[in-house]
C-alpha cells in the first residue's frame, strides 16, 4: 500500500470517529439531552488519543546530545545529532572549556581509542581521512591533521582504513595509529608550530630516506609500537545509541492509543478501515 494512502487512513479513522461523536453531541444538546451530549463530547476527545504519537513524531525537536567518549572524570566528547551523526564538542569541566570540534556530520569510530594526553588532543575522522587536532588542551581545534602515505615505498600509498586499525593511542603529546598488520603511523614530536599535524609510517629498513620528513628534527624519535598506557581512567572505545531522542513512528500504536484505535477501526471507523483493506487487496493505492 502506498505510504501516503496508509498515512491518510491512519489519521482519518480517529478524526472521523471524533467527528461523528461531536455531531451526535450537538444533536443531543439541541434536544436538551445535556448529560448524554457531554458524555459524547468527552468520548470525542478520547477518540483523538491515537493521534498523539503521530503529532509527537511530527513536532520539530532539538537534536539529542550524548556523551560518546570520556578521557577522564572531567574531560569528554559530546555528539549532538540524530542517529549518532552530528556536531562534535570537546568539554573540560575543570578548565571550563567547551569547544565545537566539528559543526556537523561527525560519526564515531569503533576501534580501540586510548587518550591520556591532556595538551595534545587528537580526534579521528571516522574514515581516517584526517584527525582533528588541538595543541592547547582543547581550547581550539584547527584543520584536520594529515595522515601522510607516500606513493612509493613499502606501503605504496596504502591509506589506513578504519577496519584495519587495531588501536589509536594518544599519549605524551603524540598520536600512534597501530594497524592490525603491525604498521604504526605516528605524529611528530611536540616542537615547532605544526607539531602533531602530520602522521608518518614507522620507517621500513632501507626506505628511511625516501621521505624527506624523516630527516626533520620532529621525526627523529619514531617508535615501532605505541606506548603502553597503564591505569587509564577513561573509556577505551567511543559509544553511541542511535535510538536516543527518536520518537516512535506514528503508525506504531501500543498501549491505550492502540486499544482506542482498534475500537474505532471496528466501530465508527469500520467503513474506512475495511475499505482501505479492500483497496490494498485489489492492489490499489
Amino acid at each position: 500500500m502506498n505510504a501516503n494512502f496508509t498515512d491518510l487512513v491512519w489519521w482519518t479513522i480517529p478524526l472521523w470517529s471524533a467527528g461523528c461523536m461531536v455531531f451526535g453531541s450537538v444533536l443531543l444538546r439541541k434536544r436538551a439531552c445535556k448529560v448524554l451530549s457531554l458524555m459524547l463530547a468527552g468520548l470525542a476527545v478520547i477518540a483523538t488519543v491515537p493521534l498523539a504519537p503521530g503529532l509527537a513524531a511530527r513536532m520539530p525537536k532539538e537534536p539529542p546530545t550524548q556523551v560518546i567518549y570520556r578521557f577522564d572524570d572531567h574531560r569528554w566528547l559530546e555528539l549532538k545529532g540524530w542517529e549518532c551523526e552530528g556536531a562534535l564538542w570537546y568539554l573540560d569541566s575543570k578548565l571550563g572549556i567547551k569547544t565545537e570540534v566539528v559543526p556537523h556530520s561527525y560519526r564515531i569510530v569503533f576501534y580501540r581509542y586510548v587518550h591520556p594526553s591532556t595538551r595534545y588532543i587528537a580526534i579521528p575522522v571516522d574514515d581516517f581521512s584526517g584527525i582533528w587536532v588541538s595543541q592547547n588542551g582543547g581550547k581550539t581545534f584547527g584543520t584536520p591533521a594529515h595522515v601522510f602515505v607516500p606513493l612509493w615505498g613499502h606501503y605504496d600509498s596504502q591509506f589506513p582504513m578504519p577496519q584495519n586499525v587495531k588501536q589509536f593511542v594518544v599519549a605524551n603529546d603524540r598520536g600512534f595509529i597501530e594497524m592490525k598488520d603491525g604498521r604504526v603511523l605516528q605524529s611528530s614530536l611536540p616542537m615547532g608550530e605544526g607539531w602533531g599535524k602530520t602522521y608518518l609510517d614507522y620507517p621500513v629498513k632501507g626506505e628511511e630516506h625516501s621521505i624527506v620528513d624523516y630527516d626533520f628534527p620532529e621525526f627523529q624519535d619514531l617508535k615501532s609500537k605505541p606506548p603502553e598506557v597503564k591505569s587509564y581512567a577513561g573509556w577505551t572505545h567511543m559509544q553511541c545509541d542511535p535510538k536516543v531522542g527518536i520518537v516512535p513512528k506514528r503508525t506504531s500504536l501500543a498501549g491505550v492509543p492502540g486499544l482506542i484505535y482498534s475500537l474505532e477501526a471496528y466501530t465508527l471507523g469500520a467503513p474506512i478501515y475495511f475499505g482501505s483493506r479492500i483497496f490494498k487487496k485489489n492492489g490499489r493505492p
